[in-house]
C-alpha cells in the first residue's frame, strides 16, 4: 500500500472516530516511514492519549532525534515523562528545549496559545525553578556556607519572585541580596591597584606588539545567538572585539607566550578564579563612534577591572549614573551588576584590558559555597541528555 493511501486510511479512522484502529494504522505506518517528522510527532500525542505509555515516550525522543530544535517536542515530551513519574527526564527535556527558546517556559503568559500547551509551559517553569532552586540549596548546605550565599538567588530559575533590592542593580544570572553594594569602588581599596599601575610601561611595552592580533585573532564580544534591542550594531561585529588572554577559566597560551610581564602582572592580583584558573581576562577594543548601550551585568558576587590602554579623548563609563572618563593607565573597578554603558564618541579606536575579581566583601567559605552553586548547576546541565538514553 502507498504511503498516500495509508494516511488516508489513517485520516478516515480517526475522523470516523475509530481510534485504536487510526492509532494501529498511523503505527504501521510510522514502522516504514519513521523520518516523517509531522506524522511522527502526531503518533506521540495519540499514544499519550490513547495508546501505550512506553511507546508514547519513545515516539516523543524519536521525534528530538529527528529534529534537535522541535521546541514542542521537547515540552509536550516533558510534560508526558512528569506525568508518568519520570522526573529525570522532564527536567532534561524541559531544560533542553529551554535552551533552544527561552520562550518554552514562558508560553503559560499567551493566552493566544492552546489551553493545552499553556498547561504544560507552566508546569516546566514550575518543576524547572523547583529543581535549580533546590539545587542551589543542597550545594551551599554541603559547604556550610554562610545564611547570605544560602539565600542568593538565580533569577531566571528562581522558585519565587525576585524582589531585587534597587531598580538600578538588577542581574540576570545571580544575585546575593545581602551583599555590600555600591556601583564604583575606588581603587586606593585594593593594595594590588598600586601595583598594577607602577606596572603600565611594561604592560603596554608588550601590548604594543600584540595590538595586531586584535584584528586578527579577536573575536567579537558578542555573538550572533545575542538578541538584545540597541545592540545591534555589536553583534557580531568586530566593532567590539575581545582578545581573550582567559575565557571561561580556559588560558589562551600562545599569546600568553608573547606576554610573559603581563602574565607576572596578573599573578600578583586576586582574579576572580573558578577552579583555580583565572575566569576572564581580556583586552577590550572598542571602535571609533561605537557605544555600549545600558546593560545589566550577570552577577553581583565578582567586580569588573578597567585598565584603560588606549583612551581617545571623550571616551567614559557610566555606571548607576556616576560618570567615568578612562584616562590611561588609571584602574576603574565597578560593579556590573548595575546598569551601566560605555562610549567612545571619537574618532578612534578605545583599548582597555578588562578581568574580574570577587567581591571583597565576600569571605574565603563563601567563595566556595558560590562555586559549588556554580558547579552543581554546571554538572547538572553538562550530565542531563544521560537520562534521555
Amino acid at each position: 500500500m502507498s504511503k498516500k493511501r495509508l494516511l488516508e486510511q489513517v485520516d478516515q479512522a480517526f475522523n470516523s472516530q475509530n481510534n485504536q484502529k487510526g492509532l494501529e494504522l498511523l503505527r504501521e505506518y510510522i514502522a516504514t516511514n519513521d523520518k516523517d517528522l509531522e506524522q511522527l510527532y502526531r503518533l506521540a500525542i495519540i499514544e499519550e492519549q490513547i495508546g501505550e505509555t512506553k511507546n508514547a515516550g519513545n515516539a516523543y525522543l524519536a521525534c528530538i532525534k529527528h529534529d534537535k530544535r522541535l521546541l514542542k517536542a521537547y515540552l509536550y515530551g516533558g510534560y508526558f515523562f512528569q506525568q508518568i513519574g519520570e522526573l529525570e527526564k522532564a527536567l532534561a527535556l524541559y531544560s533542553l528545549g529551554n535552551d533552544i527558546d527561552a520562550r518554552l517556559t514562558l508560553m503559560h503568559q499567551n493566552e493566544k496559545l492552546s489551553y493545552e500547551t499553556r498547561v504544560r509551559s507552566h508546569h516546566a517553569n514550575k518543576a524547572l525553578r523547583s529543581h535549580f532552586t533546590k539545587l542551589h540549596s543542597q550545594s551551599v548546605e554541603s559547604t556550610k556556607g554562610s545564611t547570605r550565599i544560602a539565600n542568593a538567588i538565580w533569577p531566571q530559575t528562581h522558585n519565587e519572585q525576585v524582589n531585587y533590592l534597587t531598580d538600578g542593580q538588577k542581574p540576570h544570572l545571580f544575585y546575593i541580596p545581602e551583599l555590600e553594594a555600591k556601583p564604583i569602588h575606588e581603587s586606593n581599596q585594593f593594595d594590588w591597584c598600586q601595583l598594577l599601575e607602577e606596572s603600565f610601561d611594561d604592560l603596554t611595552d608588550e601590548f604594543v606588539k600584540l595590538l595586531s592580533l586584535i584584528e586578527q585573532k579577536g573575536m567579537p564580544y558578542l555573538d550572533g545567538s545575542y538578541k538584545v534591542k540597541g545592540f545591534e550594531s555589536l553583534v557580531g561585529s568586530k566593532n567590539w572585539t575581545a582578545l581573550n588572554i582567559y575565557k571561561d577559566g580556559v588560558a589562551n597560551n600562545s599569546l600568553l607566550s608573547l606576554m610573559p610581564k603581563t602574565a607576572k602582572i596578573l599573578a600578583g592580583i586576586p582574579l576572580y578564579k573558578v577552579d583555580g584558573k583565572p575566569f576572564e581576562v581580556f583586552f577590550s577594543l572598542l571602535k571609533a563612534g561605537q557605544h555600549i548601550q545600558p546593560h545589566f551585568g550577570q552577577s553581583n558576587h565578582s567586580l569588573t577591572v578597567h585598565l584603560p590602554i588606549i583612551v581617545p579623548k571623550g571616551g567614559y563609563l557610566t555606571v548607576a549614573n556616576e560618570i567615568r572618563a578612562w584616562q590611561k593607565g588609571k584602574v576603574i573597578i565597578f560593579d556590573d551588576s548595575y546598569i551601566h554603558e560605555a562610549i567612545n564618541p571619537s574618532e578612534e579606536d578605545r583599548v582597555v584590558m578588562i578581568f574580574s575579581i570577587w567581591h571583597p566583601d565576600l569571605s574565603i567559605e563563601e567563595q566556595r559555597s558560590i562555586l559549588a552553586s556554580f558547579q552543581a548547576r554546571s554538572q547538572w546541565l553538562e550530565a542531563r541528555s544521560q537520562h534521555l538514553l
